[in-house]
């Protein structure tokens, strides 16, 4: 990581464009950095509230329970996503500059927190109509969702590695956070699941960080001891994958892409 520092300008610079300009063109610009992630609360709050809320062991409203989960697992999975093409989408910056492979899956990952925090604040607001009040916790949740981003880059930097080389990875990585998805209580509630289910939820590398935010978010308390250790655990286990995985292409890949 200490490779990226040098560049921590260019990357922050990159993701805060990256963020503005993303709907260019349209003409809400970029209202709809806050019109997306407000929609898509309100859709699924409606689809699955009456489907699930009865469901779901919390005192919280559903919308609230279902994104305080969905919202860091979507910055997730866009973090994967864009920063596993990285590579190829940047390859003209990267024959050029003088910068490691590895700038270009971090500015992913910096521009995915920056929509992930704008999201939040979202539901933070959207959660009082529904009879919630975010507690204090709410303003230490977004150091589980770090850590989620930690080990999210380093799938994305993984994938960085291989897409250039095998193009086909990046459809594998798609029907990945697809499954990725549904293998942790999002929508649904844990108990709802049989036992055998039930007991392999731990051993997702998402699932301390998602709980822990969960627990911090709906029961305003600090989360089980473990959570947080194991979710850094992951994160820094596969940033380490990802980094040696770059570095042993970084000789090839310059020519490929």
């Amino acid at each position: 990581m200490l490779e990226l520092w040098p560049h921590a300008r260019y990357i922050w610079r990159t993701a805060l464009s990256d963020v503005r300009h993303r709907y260019a063109g349209a003409s809400a610009g970029v209202l709809w950095n806050v019109l997306q992630p407000l929609s898509m609360i309100l859709v699924y709050s409606v689809v699955f509230a009456a489907i699930m809320d009865r469901h779901v062991d919390s005192e919280a409203p559903y919308v609230v329970y279902l994104c305080s989960a969905m919202l860091p697992w979507l910055a997730f999975g866009e973090t994967v996503t864009r920063g596993s093409n990285a590579i190829r989408a940047n390859a003209q910056y990267l024959r050029k500059l003088p910068i490691p492979e590895s700038a270009f899956v971090a500015q992913a990952v910096v521009s995915s927190a920056i929509g992930l925090l704008i999201s939040y604040t979202i539901l933070a607001l959207a959660a009082i109509p529904f009879g919630f009040i975010p507690s204090a916790y709410w303003l230490l949740a977004p150091l589980p969702f770090a850590l989620l981003l930690l080990l999210a880059f380093g799938v994305a930097a993984i994938g960085a590695a291989v897409v250039p080389f095998v193009a086909d990875v990046s459809e594998v990585i798609k029907i990945g956070l697809t499954i990725g998805f549904w293998a942790f209580p999002i929508v649904y509630a844990a108990n709802i699941l049989p036992d055998w289910a039930e007991a392999i939820l731990p051993y997702n590398p998402a699932y301390p960080a998602l709980l822990a935010g969960r627990q911090m978010m709906l029961e305003a308390r600090m989360p089980d001891w473990w959570l947080m250790p194991a979710a850094l655990g992951w994160g820094v286990l596969f940033t380490t994958l990802g980094l040696l995985a770059l570095k042993a292409v970084r000789a090839e890949i310059r020519d490929v892409i």
